[in-house]
């Protein structure tokens, strides 16, 4: 389940890629009409961000543990009551 997800989110992040590759090429005209050129910039500058956004996320390890410990937890515990 774990690799299933990882390989969602790279494959969603290719997808966004290709997404942007064919905005800047304009092969996207033939299928979306863009009321302006500067819609079609800010929607290939968007699908580029997200794309290595969720490479990033398909490619980092999950295990980032945050230390914490027992006393800061009750700390915490204690203020919120």
């Amino acid at each position: 389940m774990h690799l299933l997800k990882n390989i969602g989110f790279t494959l969603s992040g290719l997808a966004c890629l290709y997404i942007a590759y064919i905005t800047g090429t304009g092969e996207i005209l033939n299928y979306i009409d863009f009321a302006d050129p500067l819609n079609e910039l800010f929607f290939c500058a968007i699908s580029l961000m997200m794309g290595s956004m969720l490479i990033y996320i398909g490619l980092s390890k999950d295990e980032i543990k945050v230390p914490c410990s027992k006393e800061l937890d009750n700390e915490w515990y204690n203020e919120s009551i």
